[in-house]
């Protein structure tokens, strides 16, 4: 049995502030790995930028390098709204503890996921700090703050806010997409 720790998300774009929590983890002792989930399609969203199969893609080629770090395919390979609560029961088999790492931007609608009585009782929230939020006491606090938002980036893509191995390949995706929203909308 082992200790993880479960990063999921959209990452529509992966960022460097996605790399900064994932750096921040591989500090940490005791974890025995690192599961990065990409969502299909976000439970409380209703349409993705870059196909699922795509972002998946991208952050396989972020972390191949280190031996730690997993990139799942677990919800993108349900094809469909996946709740964090339904991987957690499929990870909590084969795990002693599950560490839960979201932003401090989920903290505010944190008690509407699916299932949140449960969920708490399976994992410990570890809480990356983001938007100046103060992070609550009952939660473990993960020392990272990189004012990035993919959200942001989708509007404006930086490349300079991207992980370097596959920075121009994502930037050339958003960039051919804006241009074929603005064509459709004209």
């Amino acid at each position: 049995m082992k200790t993880i720790a479960l990063f999921g998300g959209s990452f529509d774009p992966p960022h460097l502030g996605h790399c900064a929590v994932v750096n921040a983890l591989l500090e940490i002792e005791g974890l025995d790995e690192i599961i990065i989930m990409p969502t299909y399609l976000n439970p409380f969203k209703d349409a993705f930028f870059a196909p699922a199969e795509l972002r998946l893609q991208w952050l396989r080629e972020i972390f191949a390098k280190e031996r730690r770090v997993t990139v799942s395919d677990f919800e993108v390979s349900q094809r469909q709204k996946v709740p964090t609560f339904t991987t957690v029961e499929n990870l909590h088999k084969d795990c002693d503890k599950i560490y839960l790492v979201i932003g401090a931007d989920n903290l505010q609608g944190l008690s509407s996921w699916h299932h949140y009585g449960e969920l708490t009782k399976l994992v410990t929230f570890m809480v990356a700090h983001r938007d100046k939020i103060e992070v609550p006491s009952e939660y473990l606090e993960l020392p990272v703050s990189v004012e990035i938002s993919s959200s942001n980036l989708r509007k404006e893509i930086r490349e300079e806010m991207l992980c370097a191995v596959n920075r121009k390949e994502i930037v050339q995706y958003y960039k051919n997409k804006t241009k074929e929203n603005n064509a459709r909308e004209n």
